[in-house]
């Protein structure tokens, strides 16, 4: 091999060797761009789910306070019905001894 072959040869590996390492530089690059979006895609989906979570709380106690509400209406309703069945009883007595010239 002549000493024009020898450096054409060592021209050739030391370009082949600088392409290389260039795809590799961008290789990792690319790597360490996506591995930022990932992280960042990760960071997103988390504070969604915080805020997520904080919204079913928030819902939960909603739920649980209309729960409260509606079992005290519930029970004031009980408690009318009651006053409304005492209240139609004397009515109807009333109207029964009218009927009976008792009044």
């Amino acid at each position: 091999m002549t000493n024009e072959e020898m450096q054409r040869a060592m021209d050739f590996i030391v370009e082949t060797e600088a392409k290389s390492s260039a795809k590799i530089d961008a290789l990792a690059e690319a790597q360490k761009q996506g591995q930022k979006e990932a992280d960042q895609r990760w960071a997103r989906a988390d504070e969604r789910w915080a805020r997520t979570e904080e919204s079913i709380r928030v819902l939960l106690t909603i739920a649980e306070m209309h729960e409260r509400e509606i079992k005290s209406i519930g029970e004031q309703t009980r408690a009318t019905d009651g006053h409304l069945n005492a209240l139609i009883n004397v009515v109807g007595r009333q109207l029964s001894e009218a009927r009976n010239g008792k009044l």
